[in-house]
């Protein structure tokens, strides 16, 4: 059972949204679904960056317009088939991010902010000076003659990208290299200390972020069929720092939760259009000070008792006697 328990979540989700994708008879919720979807991607990029390095980004919209605008111009204007257009877009997004991580090597905290932020406006402004127009037309996947035009299967792959990142970030931040990460966050100095390359790490998980980012941007634009630069403003950078944020800081699994209640929390409120806005903030200063693990922790509320009854997860005594070993177990690959 315990071999399992990684996948129990990546399972029951992918079990959610087929039972979505089959019941659904409205566009509109679908569109709402595919949409937090490819948004649930980039948060949990940004999740490994922000929660998992504590490394704060504030131009993640860019690197998504980055990988949009270079899927529509390599399938509109040049005409390529948008899979082999995805492959470049990502490549060429994950550069992005190796040159902007590599230029924040020196910077924490605010200063790191600033640059990601400067970044994104910047992107923000060229997009509008060079492509004011933008791109209209980006073709739909397709495998053979099987083609993602209809919005339910549309709704389906976006998702089983969704759960592709959740399950590879969650193997990651287990990994070595996320117990790496977890060090950078809480002490650079002790981190450095223990054998631990700074400079490598911060790049590597600016890369990672940007690949997971140029993932969501390539699927915006082959789901919207255009590509704007009012799609990719500074306000969605702090949308996506939102659902990390709210979702779960640190869980790839809270950033999911987060991007689903951000798209859907503004749309239930729409019939009181007047205090829609109001209340929208009045519930994330609520779940900001009552559950500061995020959403994603009133789950773990609930099932862990529950999994502690069926004897899926150790005691407390039994949890309080494997602390030491374990600890010392992580420091040892870690060093």
């Amino acid at each position: 059972m315990s071999r399992l328990r990684p996948w129990l979540t990546p399972a029951a989700l992918a079990l959610l949204v087929l039972l979505f994708a089959l019941t659904q008879d409205s566009y509109y919720r679908v569109q709402l679904g595919t949409l937090a979807g490819i948004y649930a991607v980039a948060a949990i990029g940004l999740t490994l960056l922000f929660g998992g390095a504590g490394q704060i980004s504030l131009g993640q919209a860019g690197l998504l317009g980055t990988s949009a605008f270079l899927t529509a111009y390599l399938t509109v204007d040049l005409e390529w088939n948008p899979w082999l257009a995805g492959v470049l877009a990502v490549a060429g997004t994950t550069l992005v991010g190796l040159l902007l991580g590599w230029s924040a090597l020196r910077t924490t905290g605010h200063y790191l902010a600033l640059i990601t932020l400067a970044f994104g406006l910047a992107f923000t402004e060229l997009s509008r000076t060079l492509f004011p127009d933008g791109w209209y037309g980006v073709p739909v996947l397709a495998i053979g003659g099987f083609e993602f035009f209809d919005p339910e299967r549309m709704l389906l792959l976006v998702w089983v990208v969704v759960i592709v990142a959740l399950v590879l970030t969650t193997l990651l931040v287990r990994s070595r290299f996320g117990r790496s990460l977890a060090a950078l966050r809480d002490d650079p100095v002790a981190a450095a200390a223990c054998g631990i390359d700074l400079a490598r790490t911060k790049v590597t998980v600016f890369a990672i972020a940007s690949a997971l980012g140029g993932v969501s941007g390539w699927l915006f634009a082959i789901y919207q069929g255009s590509v704007t630069e009012t799609s990719f403003s500074f306000v969605l950078s702090v949308n996506l720092l939102i659902m990390v944020v709210v979702g779960g800081l640190g869980s790839p699994l809270g950033a999911v939760v987060g991007a689903v209640f951000l798209v859907l929390a503004p749309e239930l409120g729409r019939s009181y259009e007047d205090y829609r806005l109001l209340s929208y903030g009045v519930v994330l200063i609520i779940v900001l000070a009552l559950l500061p693990g995020g959403l994603a922790s009133v789950g773990r509320l609930i099932v862990d008792p529950l999994r502690r009854r069926l004897g899926w997860a150790p005691s407390a005594q039994r949890r309080l006697t494997e602390v030491p070993e374990a600890d010392d177990q992580a420091v040892r690959e870690v060093v």
